[in-house]
């Protein structure tokens, strides 16, 4: 075979094949359980890094693969609104967010702590030689 022909087949193959995007949603559509595992995953990722990118693009794809019209049932949002906070375009509000997932099947348990501020380990000059000093991380 030569070069052109093989190029044309390989042209032709890359035609024929879904697309990321597409493969993606067909995978959540066949595996529900897959789509809740994955959206656990990047919602992990969400926040340990602050970027919502990745979350908003695999709820995408997951109420693609649903229907807007069923998650707009189900969460009571119009499918504008859910095409707007899904669009990555802007952050949804959390209470958007949260209905989502509820339709999803997905449970978002929180563990608050207070935020606190690092704290500097005492100094050691001589006034304080001979004094115990005590810090808590």
């Amino acid at each position: 075979m030569d070069g052109k022909n093989r190029e044309k087949k390989l042209i032709a193959l890359a035609l024929t094949m879904p697309k990321h995007e597409d493969f993606m949603i067909e995978q959540y559509r066949k595996d529900p359980k897959y789509a809740r595992s994955r959206v656990q995953d990047e919602f992990q990722e969400y926040v340990e890094t602050d970027d919502i990118r990745y979350l908003l693009s695999t709820l995408r794809k997951i109420a693609e693969a649903k229907g807007w019209s069923a998650l707009s049932r189900e969460t009571g949002l119009s499918r504008s609104v859910l095409y707007a906070a899904l669009s990555g375009e802007r952050d949804p509000q959390i209470s958007t967010v949260m209905k989502i997932l509820k339709a999803l099947g997905v449970q978002v348990l929180t563990n608050i702590l207070p935020f606190r501020e690092p704290q500097k380990p005492p100094t050691h000059d001589n006034k304080n030689k001979n004094k115990e000093m005590a810090y808590s991380i």
